[in-house]
């Protein structure tokens, strides 16, 4: 039997095999078992401010380009009762000028919101994900990542994502952009098939880990979860950890 289709799984992303090197016990909370924990809006602050970058590189004026941002930041946490709502919402106009400074000189996109699909030797459902931008006339593959502290290099986490289109089969460069609401940085991606080794690593280490048992409950009993983690960090979610794993 297919160890992801037993777990309702038919895809999955670098995201998700992101959270299982990272906290496995999270994952099997949310992935297998539906204890979902809320969306803070630091994460919908990245799809506003994308939103809004993309709006202004493909013809959009500044002021229409911040408005997007701003919109689909406001639809995204109507019911949000995170604390930081307002911080983020603040950030979003200087975070939407700096990407557009940073990836203006490139041009405009020749396509936006690329589905990309990579098999793996060996696992048994596609890997899926989306670039954010792409340019032809240079070759390049970029995603935009925003952040209040300018990092000096990829993180890692972010690598893997962008390295996983050249999985998917594309010969592009890849570069990440990281805007503040003050300073931007691109970097190029760098040493793609180690990142792409590494996925595939953790894809075959979460599909052995499926493959023990059916039973997601099971599986949860043979795993524990760090209760300073940042992923606990809502109430919400560390109630369910309690509820899952007792602790």
């Amino acid at each position: 039997m297919n160890p992801f289709e037993a777990h309702g799984i038919d895809h999955i992303s670098v995201s998700q095999l992101n959270l299982w090197a990272a906290a496995p016990g999270i994952y099997v909370m949310e992935r297998l078992l539906g204890y979902r924990a809320p969306v803070g809006a630091a994460a919908h602050r990245g799809t506003a401010v994308e939103a809004g970058v993309i709006a202004g590189l493909m013809g959009a004026s500044l002021k229409e380009a911040i408005d997007t941002a701003n919109a689909v930041f406001t639809e995204r946490t109507a019911l949000s009762s995170d604390p930081r709502r307002d911080k983020e919402r603040d950030a979003l106009a200087g975070m939407v000028e700096r990407g557009i400074e940073l990836l203006g000189p490139w041009g405009r996109p020749d396509r936006v919101q690329v589905r990309k699909e990579w098999r793996m030797e060996g696992i048994a459902v596609p890997v899926l994900g989306f670039t954010d931008a792409e340019y032809d006339a240079h070759g390049l593959i970029l995603d935009l990542k925003t952040t209040h502290a300018l990092p000096n290099a990829i993180r890692t986490s972010h690598a893997r994502q962008v390295a996983s289109y050249f999985g998917a089969g594309s010969n592009f460069n890849g570069g990440i952009g990281y805007v503040t609401s003050r300073k931007s940085a691109l970097y190029r991606l760098e040493n793609a098939s180690a990142h792409v080794a590494a996925l595939t690593r953790m894809a075959h280490s979460l599909q052995n880990f499926l493959a023990i048992s059916t039973d997601p409950h099971e599986l949860a009993s043979l795993i524990t979860v760090d209760t300073d983690s940042y992923f606990l960090s809502d109430p919400r979610a560390r109630q369910s950890a309690w509820e899952v794993f007792g602790v």
